[in-house]
């Protein structure tokens, strides 16, 4: 556990030996099943949560709208820290946004209590969770971004582009519904559109894989 945080965790070098050792103390491995929602906000305040193995969906849900309205803001894999799981512990700060897990998935959870005392101790660890937090923001501001100022057909374009890098692959195994929740659209929508990709030869449409025939097309949408 002790070298996988070392690599994992940014401000690593600049804890005393007390502090690592509070962390690797405390600190405990949860599995979750493939399809588990973890939700994150100040009344689900876990500490910090770090992906050992698997990978999660990040995404906020309104009840109005198509597909309950949700809309995918990024996805974190083997390594990432899910940072949003701690901005629970800023004053003032108040996110609520869920994950939705499309593996199983085994976290290191550094308490809230332990991670707490440490950035209060440690201004580099505070300096650490402002900055990935911002970071962060920057990443569903892009998001948003699309999703106002950008035609479907783009942001479908993209989606595909992100899940044949995620599976280093031109198969890619997923669901209309999967992508219309990437979209934050209908799945009737992202139907119609695959489709026309299909017929204008950039993709081939199976019952749950999509075959990439085009990628230089589809990076031009």
């Amino acid at each position: 556990m002790r070298e996988f945080l070392e690599s994992t965790l940014k401000f690593w070098e600049y804890l005393s030996e007390y502090e690592r050792n509070q962390i690797i103390s405390q600190t405990f491995k949860v599995h979750y099943e493939s399809k588990s929602i973890i939700n994150h906000g100040s009344k689900d305040c876990k500490g910090l949560l770090i992906i050992a193995k698997g990978r999660g969906r990040i995404f906020i849900n309104s009840e109005n709208g198509s597909n309950g309205g949700e809309i995918t803001l990024y996805r974190l894999l083997e390594g990432d820290v899910c940072i949003l799981s701690a901005a629970c512990m800023m004053k003032g700060l108040d996110i609520n946004v869920s994950m939705e897990l499309e593996e199983d998935t085994e976290f290191l959870i550094v308490p809230k209590a332990v991670f707490l005392e440490i950035s209060n101790r440690n201004i580099v660890v505070k300096n650490y969770l402002l900055e990935e937090i911002s970071d962060k923001f920057s990443s569903v501001m892009w998001v948003l971004n699309q999703y106002i100022f950008t035609n479907m057909a783009h942001r479908l374009a993209v989606a595909l582009l992100e899940h044949r890098a995620l599976g280093e692959s031109d198969d890619i195994q997923i669901t209309h519904e999967t992508l219309s929740k990437d979209l934050g659209t209908a799945r009737e929508v992202v139907t119609r559109l695959l489709k026309q990709f299909q017929k204008d030869g950039l993709v081939e449409l199976n019952r749950g894989n999509i075959k990439i025939m085009d990628v230089s097309r589809l990076f031009s949408i």
